[in-house]
């Protein structure tokens, strides 16, 4: 756990950053997600990925940095691929014109339990 006072640190630097969702997608016939649009995300994590130091099969394993997608939520697992392309549309139609938010937040995940571990509030620099 000694990476997470780096990630700790690497957030209390970085300012809060505006967020906009996007079009639903999927990763293939198993997950549907928001894109998101935002310049901020690509460098936050651009920055907690050198903050963490990670070897590099690791970042070819999780899909990180060139690879990484940022996107918002994704299905239960066991959907057939029906359900994912009927969310899919579902999700476009619900929530377009697609909202923008403030971020303030990194969620860290406990991968094991799957459940949120910590919340690290982002800089206020205004």
């Amino acid at each position: 756990m000694n990476w997470l006072e780096k990630v700790r640190e690497t957030c209390s630097l970085f300012p809060i950053f505006q967020l906009t969702l996007s079009e639903p997608a999927t990763f293939g016939t198993a997950v549907t997600f928001l894109s998101v649009e935002s310049k901020e995300i690509y460098n936050l994590h651009k920055i907690l990925l050198d903050a963490v130091s990670p070897p590099p099969e690791l970042i070819d394993r999780y899909i990180e940095l060139d690879h990484f997608i940022p996107h918002l939520g994704q299905t239960k697992w066991g959907m057939n691929e029906a359900e994912i392309i009927e969310m899919k549309l579902a999700a476009r139609e619900a929530l377009s014109p697609f909202p923008s938010f403030d971020v303030s937040f990194v969620r860290v995940f406990d991968i094991k339990k799957n459940a949120p571990f910590e919340d690290i509030k982002l800089a206020k620099l205004f």
